[in-house]
């Protein structure tokens, strides 16, 4: 099957075949979409990974000197902050970069299974704000992640935000420095039929 965009990823039978291909599908799928919120685009370094999380963690140690402008730190983080920001990026694998990627995918495609939780990374056309409507699937870069790397896993509220959650991972191998994915989870989608339902399927797992 080729990439799909939202004409495919809104159809459950389309995205199940994508992940019947990348061998993580099980009897009771938990298939979402989720956006990027460290998302900004092309106009940053594939390798300058997260950026807010990192900053909220940066505070807690008395490192930030500035404040938060939508999710962009560009100036409001000082040297130290800096520093732990880099560790944490050099202790990722290559799957986890991707996860914490935040120039090249908009968003991601996830399977929860009871294994762990499959992601097929999407990409959008360019455009800055990372909108459902704009996604393409880069099934070629499908990855996986088990459970046991996972330190914790749950949904989070997000400020001023009701009809969405941040589905945050923690993994094990990070440190110090407990970075959560900065996955923002609709509870449900217009453009989305199964969104709602796997919403509710995967809140009620967690």
């Amino acid at each position: 099957m080729e990439n799909v965009a939202i004409e495919g990823i809104a159809d459950l039978k389309v995205v199940t075949e994508l992940f019947s291909e990348a061998g993580c599908v099980e009897g009771d799928n938990c298939i979402v979409v989720v956006t990027n919120r460290d998302f900004i685009g092309g106009n940053v370094n594939a390798g300058n990974l997260m950026t807010a999380n990192a900053t909220v963690v940066g505070a807690k140690h008395g490192g930030v000197v500035g404040g938060l402008v939508t999710g962009a730190v560009m100036g409001a983080i000082n040297e130290s902050v800096n520093e732990m920001v880099g560790e944490f990026n050099k202790t990722l694998d290559d799957r986890q970069k991707i996860a914490f990627d935040r120039s090249t995918y908009a968003g991601f495609l996830l399977n929860v299974v009871s294994t762990g939780i499959g992601v097929i990374p999407l990409r959008n056309s360019g455009q800055m704000v990372p909108k459902v409507k704009d996604l393409i699937t880069v099934k070629e870069n499908f990855i996986f992640f088990s459970n046991d790397e996972l330190e914790t896993k749950m949904l989070k509220k997000l400020p001023l935000h009701f009809s969405s959650v941040q589905l945050a991972l923690c993994f094990k191998n990070t440190g110090e420095l407990k970075v959560n994915t900065p996955w923002e989870l609709p509870k449900k989608h217009k453009l989305i039929p199964y969104q709602e339902e796997n919403f509710n399927k995967l809140a009620a797992r967690l």
